[in-house]
């Protein structure tokens, strides 16, 4: 609690110049969560509970040597699939010799870690910052899934494809079943008529 206190007397960053400290970081700057590369607006009470899964996430991580590298077209082809969260900065902030002004990180199912990808004038490139969790990422990614699944509006077209789909399965399932029940008969019947 004290160091809290400390930090939000010394500012951001402070917390960068001596330890990492993940609950401070992903408190500072703008959030914003992105699905399959579309920013999906959240309120401030979503962004509260994302910010309370984050804590109980992170809580006793560390960082340690990342091997992930990016670079702009990889990051900007990464964002086309799945979940992240984004965080702008008013400042350009460095940690262990590493500079960003935002940085994204990917929030998958069950995962013990995750790459923090370094952004900087808004260009992502760099080696990136590797957090080790002892907790699962799972309730964290419960919901930001139910945030973005009560966003997306229903698609109405897709389900009737996917419908479509299986109907033509189906039909196709039965044609073939018909098709070869004919063959059977075909092949029976001039056999019968040998006899």
């Amino acid at each position: 609690m004290l160091s809290r206190l400390f930090f939000s007397f010394m500012g951001l960053p402070m917390i960068f110049n001596a330890m990492f400290n993940f609950l401070d970081i992903f408190s500072y700057g703008q959030m914003n969560l992105i699905y399959n590369n579309e920013v999906i607006e959240i309120t401030d009470e979503e962004k509260a509970d994302i910010q309370s899964e984050i804590i109980k996430y992170l809580e006793n991580a560390y960082d340690s040597p990342a091997l992930a590298v990016t670079f702009p077209e990889l990051y900007k082809e990464m964002l086309k699939d799945g979940y992240f969260l984004n965080f702008k900065f008013d400042a350009h902030y460095e940690f262990n010799g590493l500079p960003f002004d935002e940085i994204t990180i990917k929030i998958e199912d069950n995962a013990y870690g995750f790459n923090i990808f370094r952004g900087e004038n808004g260009v992502f490139q760099g080696r990136c910052i590797y957090i080790n969790t002892e907790n699962s990422s799972s309730d964290l990614f419960n919901v930001i899934k139910n945030i973005v699944d009560s966003k997306i509006p229903y698609n109405e077209n897709e389900e009737n494809l996917e419908n479509s789909n299986v109907e033509s399965a189906s039909e196709n399932t039965e044609l073939a079943e018909l098709e070869k029940t004919e063959r059977q008969n075909l092949n029976f019947e001039p056999e019968q008529e040998n006899f």
